[in-house]
């Protein structure tokens, strides 16, 4: 029989109508591979499976979960240049940043294995004979992001494990050689049948498996209109929802920053993972006594990141996604200079093969501009000048998302009390957003609801059951 592969090498197109979800390569536009469509059928077959895969994990004793934890921590070390060329391959950010992210789902499964035991130890309620347990729920219905396409599944996936739940993955249509993968990858570690079903499966079929019976509860990272898709249609079977849904992140400077050290972090901020991240920095508000410092800094500094081949040692800017992403960028950077932005540098496709976008920075936006609100995914940065700490506080409100925030200030009260008033699931101060395995991880209005990570994120999706001792 014929492989993927082969298939796709033959074609050039879909083999068949079994085999319809592409991956490509963003560099280049050529086919890697085509992967087969889960029916009806085999969707249900696996929908069974972590049923009863449930019902044998929930029982297995917490020891032998968190031993699972430690081989899968060891099996993502010894595979982290294979797996992070085939990130590399599928979704086009730099190799040393694919490379960072299957070491950062190693850290996560292995502060599991080491902590999670804590994290699920039950809750004495004072003044009274009654603890609270946590329990697992069943199978958890999970919708990911092309973005990072191991850590999203593995940072909900491992402390699925971990509590007892099992997971059925919907990751999306154009990296499905990750989704293959990870499902080998737990298997490997000696993960039981069950435990992980990877659903190749079409947006359309998501509504049935969220209905099925045998699913508890749903998680999704996506845009903010399919992420409240999948819960209205979670609410109408009354079942539980985390969702992540992106964000339009500030990052302000005080006038009292540390400049330099402040326009690295924004850089790195805005640019890492290929600038395809809901936490990445996107829109930059600065004091007006060091705007005009800080923005020449900034598109300097810009202006030097390598883009290039992804794979080749130094680039620090591959190919956005794929190509409707970059058209759409494209027509917002258009739709940002119709509102009355400058560019200072790129805005302009390149010329040649792969879908690359230049670093491009816009400044003299209006602030209550459309465009100002909307998620920039890709290599744009818009930067706001403030005048007072009220200004900057309303700038950084006056978007619908509230994912995270940057404050950047010698004066750590001064900034903390402006962190106070930043309507966000996180806030940084003297940083740049990023998850940790240690840390809670979630948004707030139109960024989703609901944490992943650290202890709040172990406990989400579980029973907090009571247990009350009469007398």
């Amino acid at each position: 029989m014929k492989t993927n592969t082969e298939y796709a090498t033959e074609s050039g197109r879909k083999a068949s109508l079994n085999f319809n979800f592409e991956s490509r390569n963003p560099a280049t536009g050529e086919l890697i591979a085509v992967h087969r469509e889960h029916d009806r059928a085999e969707t249900d077959a696996r929908l069974q499976r972590a049923w009863h895969g449930w019902r044998r994990w929930s029982r297995t004793p917490l020891r032998e979960r968190i031993a699972f934890l430690t081989r899968l921590s060891l099996l993502l070390e010894e595979r982290v240049e294979t797996y992070g060329r085939l990130i590399t391959s599928e979704m086009g950010k730099p190799l040393a940043d694919s490379i960072f992210e299957i070491k950062k789902c190693a850290w996560d499964a292995r502060h599991l294995a080491e902590t999670g035991e804590a994290y699920l130890q039950p809750q004495p309620i004072p003044g009274i004979a009654a603890q609270i347990v946590y329990e697992s729920v069943g199978p958890i219905f999970a919708v990911m992001p092309w973005n990072v396409p191991f850590w999203q599944v593995l940072r909900f996936f491992n402390t699925t494990a971990l509590v007892g739940n099992t997971a059925l993955i919907k990751h999306a249509e154009t990296v499905q050689g990750c989704a293959e993968a990870l499902e080998i990858l737990v298997r490997d570690a000696g993960g039981p049948e069950g435990l992980y079903a990877n659903l190749a499966i079409r947006v359309e079929a998501c509504a049935a498996v969220i209905a099925d019976p045998r699913v508890r509860a749903a998680t999704v990272t996506a845009s903010v209109r399919a992420g409240r898709a999948v819960a209205e249609q979670a609410a109408r079977v009354g079942k539980r929802v985390v969702l992540e849904l992106g964000g339009s992140d500030p990052f302000i400077v005080l006038e009292d920053a540390d400049l330099a050290k402040a326009v690295r972090f924004a850089v790195t901020s805005r640019y890492f993972n290929n600038s395809e991240g809901c936490i990445c920095a996107k829109r930059f508000l600065v004091a007006e006594s060091l705007f005009d410092r800080f923005t020449k800094a900034f598109v300097e500094q810009s202006r030097a990141l390598p883009m290039g081949d992804p794979m080749m040692e130094g680039t620090k800017l591959g190919p956005l996604a794929r190509s409707d992403l970059r058209k759409n960028l494209h027509r917002q950077v258009r739709d940002a200079v119709k509102a009355g932005a400058r560019i200072l540098t790129g805005g302009e496709i390149p010329d040649g093969p792969g879908n690359f976008y230049p670093p491009t920075v816009l400044v003299g936006l209006p602030p209550e501009a459309a465009i100002a609100k909307e998620e920039f995914f890709g290599p744009v940065a818009m930067i706001f000048p403030f005048q007072t700490d009220d200004e900057a506080i309303y700038l950084a409100n006056s978007t619908d998302f509230g994912l995270s925030a940057a404050v950047w200030s010698r004066d750590l009260a001064r900034a903390r009390r402006m962190a106070g008033e930043i309507e966000s699931g996180m806030v940084f101060i003297n940083d740049f957003t990023r998850s940790d395995p240690r840390a809670p991880f979630g948004g707030f209005k139109a960024s989703g609801y609901g944490r992943e990570l650290g202890a709040p994120g172990a406990l989400e999706l579980t029973n907090p059951k009571l247990i009350w001792q009469g007398a």
